[in-house]
């Protein structure tokens, strides 16, 4: 496989995704890129809210912030401009993105042929039509940018001592500060960027309080802590008051320390967005729920998830964002949900005393 990025390019930039889940993706790329050239400089661009997802990591040299949007994208592209960068990588598929990197004057432009935007790249990739990953769509794009199969798509971040710091602060009520420390909290995530990915919040309600009571003899039950950004308040409070739980929405989480309260985190129950990526990079056990999206746009191995459909009989032929009524995610069961979180407890166990033992 010949490689498309010029051996002596020791300045690179690297377009991150909009959304959380994606540019978490987008990691075993800037992991990639950083194996195959060891002295060279990756800075990575994206909305200012990904930056505390990206700290820590070991392959990021520097974080530039921006929309791409507005008056301000002219100081972001002057900025872009005066670092003199050898290439730009883009991973979103936006004709936004590709006009940007145009206007940066950086000669080495490449990134997917789509949406008519190819004459503003210099190199252009022709990615398969499929259903996949966006994962396996960032994997494909390296693959053939570097000349070298990416193979490895875990996702990877870090948990810092910053992060570990403003969660502490954020959830005094659970001490975060150690990441050997045991999980014991039950986090919900009920938001979603659509109300039809959205499970019940009553369902939400029902079945933490269940769990956090599902507890050996003698034991405490579990802390419940419901997240959600800020467009998600409402939905939050109402959980956290019905379930007893702290309503971290209300506390301000941010990226940064909910990596850390997911380091402490026992069980998370999530609608198909963001926090179940970030968790899947820290091993935290947690059920995805799916409703009108297909699951298989996104990675379906992740090691101690649990994926509930709410049709689990549609054909591989049939995409559920296409079986809106089929497929609505109110049809996933409590019982559902309570049941995978029972074999995931026993599984994840049984994970932690065979990693103890050796």
């Amino acid at each position: 496989m010949h490689p498309i990025l010029a051996k002596d390019a020791r300045n690179i930039l690297v377009i991150l995704p909009s959304w959380v889940g994606d540019a978490c993706m987008a990691t075993p790329v800037l992991r990639h890129l950083a194996q195959h050239r060891p002295d060279a400089r990756i800075v990575v661009f994206g909305r200012a809210n990904l930056q505390p997802l990206m700290n820590g990591l070991p392959w990021v040299n520097s974080f530039h912030a921006g929309a791409m949007r507005g008056a301000k994208a002219i100081g972001e592209v002057r900025r872009i401009r005066s670092e003199r960068f050898d290439a730009v990588l883009l991973l979103p598929n936006s004709f936004r993105s590709a006009a940007f990197a145009r206007v940066t004057g950086i000669a080495h432009r490449a990134g997917t042929d789509r949406d008519g935007r190819g004459w503003l790249l210099s190199h252009r990739f022709a990615q398969e039509k499929s259903l996949q990953s966006a994962a396996a769509a960032y994997a494909s794009l390296a693959s053939w940018w570097t000349g070298s199969p990416l193979t490895d798509q875990h996702i990877e971040l870090r948990v810092t001592e910053q992060d570990r710091s403003a969660a502490e602060i954020l959830l005094p009520e659970l001490p975060v500060k150690s990441h050997e420390a045991h999980r014991d909290l039950i986090l919900l995530n009920p938001g979603a960027n659509r109300e039809d990915k959205r499970w019940p919040a009553a369902h939400f309600v029902q079945a933490a309080r269940a769990l956090s009571l599902a507890r050996p003899a003698g034991d405490p039950p579990r802390q419940i802590a419901v997240n959600g950004g800020p467009s998600e308040a409402a939905l939050c409070a109402e959980i956290a008051q019905k379930s007893g739980g702290i309503d971290l929405c209300a506390r301000g989480v941010m990226l940064g320390s909910l990596k850390a309260i997911l380091q402490r985190t026992a069980l998370l129950i999530t609608n198909d967005t963001g926090p179940r990526h970030i968790a899947a990079a820290l091993q935290t056990p947690t059920i995805s729920l799916f409703g009108p999206t297909d699951c298989r746009w996104t990675p379906t191995d992740y090691p101690h998830e649990r994926r509930i459909i709410s049709e689990p009989f549609l054909t591989e032929d049939r995409v559920a964002d296409d079986h809106a009524v089929l497929c609505a995610i109110e049809r996933i069961s409590v019982g559902d949900v309570l049941h995978a979180a029972h074999t995931l407890d026993q599984s994840f166990a049984a994970h932690e005393r065979s990693r103890i033992s050796t």
